[in-house]
């Protein structure tokens, strides 16, 4: 898995949660940047500039 959850050994509960936590994170950043990048990509934001 390219998240990282089958690539932990527990030891501890501490240490499984966080790293559980951390790789549930990871794998959503990559499941919202590929549906993005399908859907055509980021559409780029106007700058507001305050000045």
């Amino acid at each position: 898995n390219e998240a990282g959850l089958a690539s932990y050994q527990v030891r501890d509960y501490t240490a499984w949660y966080r790293h559980i936590t951390l790789a549930m994170l990871a794998h959503a950043y990559l499941s919202a940047t590929r549906a993005s990048a399908e859907k055509g990509g980021l559409q780029p934001q106007p700058s507001s500039s305050s000045r």
